[in-house]
């Protein structure tokens, strides 16, 4: 926290090194983001500039109530949200959500491309409140009091919104479900992946 106030002295000072370190150490998480929202790489990249040239612009605005890594995901939030907002929300994608510790067979590559698939058109079908709390938690590894933050709304709203979602993703993917149902809780376990989760 020490090293946030410091760098956001410092760039509130127009300090160019610190907007340097602030791109490096976010850059990649708003990227990660923006990816979520866009149909492509070149849209992906494209967001990502206009949302760090926004983030330096409006960082005089920040006071430190909140966490900067909170602040950040906010306002990239705000900026995919208003990009989304010009498409469908058939265009959200959803990269790189099958994680591996092992390089996987042409077979393993063939299913995992299939799941990408049913996962993506699934999240797809998630109303826009639902879909934002899943990817901010589960695959950005956001607590539920960050995800309120960014979000704008109390703990217990993104607590019922996970609840919902997880609820309509397990009958989306029911053909992927492994075991038993009733203790799959997650889109983790719903598609049987070692997708990232939030912290509680």
């Amino acid at each position: 926290m020490l090293d946030d106030k410091r760098l956001v002295q410092q760039m509130q000072r127009g300090e160019a090194a610190a907007f340097t370190e602030f791109v490096d150490r976010f850059g990649g998480r708003v990227l990660a983001l923006a990816r979520r929202h866009t149909r492509c790489e070149a849209d992906a990249e494209d967001l990502t500039q206009e949302v760090l040239v926004a983030l330096c612009r409006g960082i005089g605005k920040f006071r430190g109530e909140s966490a900067l890594s909170t602040y950040v995901y906010r306002v990239t939030l705000n900026q995919c949200l208003k990009f989304r907002s010009r498409r469908s929300p058939e265009s959200v994608p959803l990269e790189d959500v099958v994680v591996e510790n092992k390089e996987p067979s042409p077979a393993e590559q063939v299913a995992q491309t299939e799941l990408k698939a049913q996962l993506a058109g699934a999240l797809a079908q998630l109303g826009e409140s639902h879909r934002d709390v899943v990817i901010l938690h589960e695959m950005h590894g956001l607590t539920y009091a960050e995800c309120a933050d960014v979000l704008g709304v109390p703990v217990g709203t993104v607590k019922s919104r996970l609840f919902h979602a997880f609820g309509k993703l397990r009958g989306l993917l029911r053909s992927y479900v492994h075991g038993d149902e009733e203790a799959n809780t997650t889109p983790a376990a719903v598609v049987g992946t070692s997708l990232p989760q939030g912290r509680r």
